[in-house]
């Protein structure tokens, strides 16, 4: 059996086509965990609606919103299937996910099965695909994509759009018995560190995990929304990356994890100052407020140190001479280059 996760927020709007890709699966021997952590709309009523008609649905309910770590938590203790799924309240998967994705665990004997995704827009769908063929990482290689998920190193720095695509925590099927032996792993709160927090997560599992196969299907559908949450601006945000990247830095330091795993990290934060500029340049302040906002990013030390650490041959050009820009703090084209970036974020996702 698997048990799918679905954390539902005041999204009466898509919840139904998500319930529905799930609920009309090929592959039925579902679990469906629902959370409602909160809704103040008709998310909840739909979600009853649900668990009347179909009784593979459990239904949580928060009175109170809690965020979205606490909700997967709690579903993750009602969770009774020998394998465990992901989907977000707003996005879709393909009638036959299930099926292929467990297809493929049990031909691989893999405890963990990855695949990519497909970027829903409003005017056009476009598949995100990391690679074009099958892989398989064994024991010791599944610190490789563990590193992966910490952070680009050498060659991967090529494809910085694919900082957190590996790292999220839909388009993955998990092994139950792995999260919950030993030291359960747990949701870090969205709260303290801000985003990534399906990153963190993945790096805990996978220093767990024997086995992980990699099918190159673009299953899942994960809606773009460019007014969503991580997308708007949000002046606490530097200081929970902070935070997010303590919890990774604690994680390296305390299980020895080698300098591969730390240079990653140091590219994440780099690469970071993308997002944080991003975010900079889409409040509604004046230019000069969004011109100082982008330069604190780059002055700021932990930035900084990481940005002069930042090796630049495995870039695009176009990459090359925006990172350079950030790298020696030339903030007036640094921003220009940002605004063609984020053009091309905004169409390509």
């Amino acid at each position: 059996m698997i048990s799918i996760i679905i954390p539902a927020y005041n999204c009466e709007r898509t919840i139904a086509k998500c319930l529905d890709s799930v609920l009309t699966q090929s592959y039925a021997n579902l679990q469906v965990v629902c959370v409602d952590d909160g809704s103040h709309d008709g998310t909840l009523a739909l979600l009853e609606e649900y668990a009347r008609k179909d009784q593979r649905v459990t239904l949580l309910v928060h009175p109170k919103n809690k965020g979205i770590s606490a909700s997967r938590n709690e579903a993750l203790s009602a969770a009774k299937g020998e394998w465990v799924m992901f989907v977000d309240s707003d996005d879709w998967i393909a009638p036959d996910n299930c099926q292929m994705a467990l297809a493929a665990a049990e031909r691989q004997q893999a405890d963990t099965v990855i695949w990519c995704y497909t970027r829903e827009f409003e005017s056009q769908s476009l598949p995100k695909v990391f690679q074009t063929s099958e892989r398989v990482w064994e024991n010791e290689e599944v610190a490789q994509l563990r590193r992966r998920m910490v952070g680009p190193y050498h060659e991967e720095l090529s494809r910085p759009d694919l900082l957190d695509a590996w790292g999220t925590i839909w388009g993955k099927l998990y092994n139950r018995e792995v999260i919950t032996s030993g030291t359960p792993i747990a949701f870090v709160d969205t709260n303290v560190v801000g985003t990534a927090e399906d990153v963190v997560f993945n790096i805990d599992y996978l220093g767990k995990a024997r086995k992980v196969v990699y099918v190159p299907q673009p299953w899942y559908h994960y809606r773009k929304n460019m007014e969503s949450y991580s997308n708007i601006h949000r002046s606490d945000l530097i200081g929970k990356w902070d935070k997010l990247y303590d919890e990774m830095e604690r994680r390296i330091t305390n299980g020895r994890l080698g300098l591969d795993f730390e240079e990653a990290l140091q590219n994440r934060i780099a690469l970071g100052a993308l997002g944080l500029s991003i975010i900079a340049l889409r409040s509604k302040g004046t230019w000069k407020e969004k011109y100082k906002g982008v330069q604190t990013v780059l002055r700021r030390e932990r930035q900084h140190h990481a940005l002069q650490q930042l090796r630049l041959n495995h870039f695009a050009p176009h990459w090359r001479l925006y990172y350079f820009a950030a790298k020696h703090q030339l903030t007036p084209l640094f921003m220009a280059l940002q605004m063609v970036i984020n053009k091309m974020i905004d169409k390509d996702g």
